[in-house]
């Protein structure tokens, strides 16, 4: 007994877990995914790469110590000439000298450090001019990769707010049809009205049971699609606060071709173009020369038996300076730098694109929120003029003083002023969301 008890409470609270439901606000739907977006974290990840490499540039300027141990094996001795002197003073002598001789030993060993520095190096010079613009590039498409996780997330919330509109809609027509279903089935039960007339009211029942599975559905694939954008997980049972429309529609809104040039995007191509202009300078540094200079100390033995090659160590140490000057690179260099003029022009033409672009998007959008603004009010207003105009062509035919005909155009007229003011809803809430975007005013969502 006691043991079913147990599975009793064991199922109910599983029961009600299961039915847990959390509701988020646009918001909290924002804010979610600013924290978890893979994405983001993706682009934190580069913007923290782009520092480590900041500093693996400025290594390349700082001195560079190295340790150095060499061990030769001489097979064969490398043969010299002795001059002709030397092979006659032997003959005067009376000894034979040979013509040439192998100098040095065939073992040699050397151990010590070696520090090396550049004192000019336009390439590396050049590298660490690139570390700034870099480094912020990967800061400014960071704040890209946060307002396209904000701009999806706010488009697949819309997409339930819109379908619960429908859904509202649908019930409403549901709930007069099936107070109207009763009425017509009476009078055609005394004759008033033909069967086809309750047929009729019969399959606009049936099309709406279909429509909200339909409409179901489609809510379940937007919670998917939230949850995804969000980076909720999948199995996360949630609904959304749609009451929180009326304040994303009640939002200020402003179109401001002047502040075109803030946008993120145009911001990024132009951190690129600067970095891409220093990459152009780093491109030429082959044609200028590299002085570097070098300090040495060692130890060093040789001898002609291998044992010999680690006894008897003498001191050598070395300072210089190395300076290399190009001649000649078979052109290279001048065909790298005018693939990188070419990039750069073609970096121009893009900013110049772009601007134009979204200059075109935010007069477009302005316009499109301007008309969805005016033609919510008008959709909304003849949607309630309809629905009256129904109520009382219901009650008209409900006391039998109207014809169905007449009733059923009075419910397709509220049906299609229904259609028209989810359409201008959708309109306005896209039309709003695209201004918003193009004026960099999507902060105003979190």
């Amino acid at each position: 007994m006691i043991r079913q008890r147990i599975i009793l409470i064991s199922v109910l609270l599983t029961t009600c877990v299961s039915y847990a439901q959390t509701t988020y606000t646009l918001k909290q739907c924002i804010d979610y995914a600013l924290k978890n977006h893979h994405n983001i974290k993706i682009a934190e990840n580069d913007v923290q790469v782009a520092y480590a490499r900041k500093k693996e540039g400025q290594s390349a300027y700082m001195p560079q110590i190295n340790g150095i141990a060499k061990w030769d094996y001489n097979i064969q001795l490398q043969q010299s000439a002795l001059p002709d002197e030397f092979v006659q003073l032997g003959a005067a002598l009376g000894q034979t000298f040979p013509s040439t001789v192998a100098f040095g030993n065939h073992f040699s060993t050397v151990v010590g450090v070696q520090l090396d520095q550049f004192l000019y190096n336009k390439s590396y010079i050049d590298g660490i001019r690139a570390i700034k613009p870099s480094y912020e590039l990967a800061e400014l498409k960071k704040e890209k990769t946060k307002e396209d996780v904000v701009y999806n997330t706010i488009t697949a919330y819309y997409q339930i707010i819109l379908i619960n509109e429908q859904e509202k809609l649908l019930l409403l027509n549901e709930d007069r049809l099936n107070k109207t279903l009763p009425v017509v089935k009476l009078q055609n039960e005394k004759g008033m009205i033909k069967k086809v007339d309750v047929d009729r009211i019969q399959v606009n029942i049936n099309n709406i049971i279909a429509q909200k599975e339909i409409l179901n559905t489609n809510k379940t694939l937007a919670y998917d699609n939230l949850k995804y954008n969000m980076q909720l997980p999948l199995e996360t049972d949630i609904t959304i606060d749609t009451t929180y429309s009326k304040e994303i529609l009640d939002m200020y809104s402003f179109s401001d071709t002047a502040n075109i040039k803030n946008k993120i995007e145009l911001r990024i191509l132009r951190k690129n173009l600067q970095l891409q202009n220093v990459l152009y300078k780093r491109t030429s540094a082959p044609y200028y020369p590299v002085l570097s200079f070098y300090a040495k100390y060692a130890g060093q033995t040789l001898g002609n038996k291998f044992g010999e090659s680690f006894k008897h160590w003498t001191p050598i140490a070395a300072l210089g300076l190395q300076l290399q000057i190009p001649i000649f690179d078979g052109l290279r260099t001048a065909s790298a730098l005018k693939q990188s003029k070419l990039n750069l022009n073609t970096l121009n033409e893009t900013i110049a694109q772009t601007e134009a672009g979204l200059k075109f998007q935010m007069k477009n959008a302005n316009t499109k929120y301007l008309n969805a603004t005016d033609n919510i009010q008008i959709n909304k207003t003849n949607m309630e003029m309809a629905k009256n105009i129904l109520d009382v062509a219901t009650l008209q035919y409900q006391k039998g003083t109207i014809s169905y005909p007449e009733w059923l155009s009075s419910q397709s007229a509220y049906q299609e002023a229904e259609a028209n003011y989810i359409r201008s809803f959708v309109d306005l809430l896209n039309a709003k969301l695209e201004i918003d975007k193009a004026n960099g005013n999507l902060d105003s969502y979190k």
